[in-house]
């Protein structure tokens, strides 16, 4: 399966977050959901111009922001010098083979991301072998059917249920919040208990 990609052209930056975006998936909701202790380190895995970094910058110890747009990349980096945040670290590279340690993080957020990967198994191969026993897997897509005119074309788009099979081998559904333009889905590796 080849995932659909973003492309960092033509009006890119207010489309990741204009104020029609910010309205219908508001970053401090879904950050908030994430329930983040001061101490987790979090693999933001796509988190091109820091959209939910940012938030969560403010509630975990460390977030490292991994992604393959050097566009992306240099507005985050800009951003971070701009407001003198020390706990951000930008990582250039694939989220199907992320530059992180074996089990080394509490928290993966992929955030509008599912729909690009071209393996999903992979994917969530590698969202387990970077997250540490007791970890988190949280995955926030597009609805299918959006009322909102936001995101990927709806033939690219991967329903909720779809997800929580791909991801059924290596985790557990810990909690789903869904509304009518995304859902978020948390998870906990199999066989740990919920921290």
């Amino acid at each position: 399966m080849q995932g659909h990609r973003f492309e960092a052209s033509g009006d890119w930056l207010e489309r990741l977050e204009g104020e029609k975006r910010r309205r219908a998936i508001p970053p401090k909701n879904v950050v908030e959901r994430l329930n983040l202790k001061s101490t987790d380190r979090v693999a933001d895995l796509g988190a091109g111009v820091g959209y939910f970094a940012f938030p969560m910058a403010n509630r975990a110890s460390e977030i490292l922001c991994v992604d393959v747009e050097k566009k992306m990349l240099e507005v985050l980096v800009e951003r971070i010098r701009k407001k003198a945040i020390r706990n951000m670290t930008p990582l250039r590279g694939n989220v199907q083979e992320p530059p992180i340690v074996d089990s080394s993080v509490d928290h993966v957020l992929a955030a509008f991301l599912y729909h690009e990967v071209d393996d999903p198994r992979i994917f969530i191969y590698e969202c387990n072998r970077i997250l540490r026993p007791d970890g988190t897997l949280t995955i926030v897509d597009f609805q299918k059917h959006s009322p909102v005119d936001i995101g990927p074309p709806e033939e690219v788009r991967v329903t909720p249920e779809r997800v929580v099979r791909s991801c059924a081998t290596l985790f557990s559904e810990r909690s789903r919040f869904e509304d009518p333009v995304y859902y978020q889905i948390s998870f906990s590796k199999k066989g740990c208990a919920v921290r």
